[in-house]
């Protein structure tokens, strides 16, 4: 195990109980990174890094019961909650696995993958390639999250390094977080939301 994930792991086992509260802030940007991967009926949908499983029941629902969706996620903390809110839900289709990028090994190439949140992970290079690797030509990818603010606006993203501290553990890269994606992608856009501190990255494997 990476220290890098050694660290997520401790971290996340703190805050897994509450980080669906304290991140209510992001509903409307993730409902958006959902939309943008444009699934269609039938679809299988990687949910990498799904956390507390938020995304999970709309994935579900937008590639129906005959489409499968899955989630991996290295904390067991946060993964009983996303195993419970499935259940819960009577999401059928949903197979969560409890896994790391790096270690993550999928039985099927899924048509599209979702970072929601995930800088820890999308700056990790082999966990890029360990999941690229197993996924089909031109699988769509989005991923969304937060990036710092232009360099002129420093006590803005002070602000952002302070907050961000409970949920990531290398600010690596922050100023443009899906450069990593960038590089393993055909084509790609990236739009940033106002006040500049959000993206929403959508891209494709070649």
């Amino acid at each position: 195990m990476s220290e890098q994930l050694a660290d997520s792991k401790r971290l996340y086992a703190t805050l897994a109980r509450t980080y669906d509260d304290e991140t209510k802030y992001i509903t409307g940007i993730r409902k958006r990174a959902i939309d943008a991967l444009h699934l269609q009926p039938g679809e299988t949908v990687l949910d990498a890094g799904c956390g507390t499983g938020w995304c999970l029941p709309a994935l579900s629902i937008s590639v129906g019961e005959h489409g499968r969706t899955v989630g991996f996620e290295p904390s067991p903390e946060m993964l009983e909650i996303a195993r419970a809110r499935a259940a819960k839900q009577k999401l059928g289709n949903v197979t969560l696995l409890h896994a790391s990028g790096e270690t993550v090994t999928l039985d099927f190439a899924p048509d599209a993958i979702l970072f929601s949140y995930t800088h820890d992970l999308i700056r990790s290079l082999a966990s890029l390639h360990n999941i690229f690797r197993q996924a089909k030509s031109g699988t769509r990818i989005v991923a969304v999250g937060t990036k710092l603010f232009p360099k002129w606006f420093f006590v803005g993203n002070w602000y952002l390094r302070k907050t961000h501290q409970m949920t990531i553990t290398n600010f690596d890269g922050f100023e443009r977080p899906w450069s990593l994606l960038a590089e393993q992608c055909a084509i790609y856009s990236v739009r940033t939301t106002m006040p500049g501190s959000r993206y929403l990255f959508e891209g494709r494997l070649p």
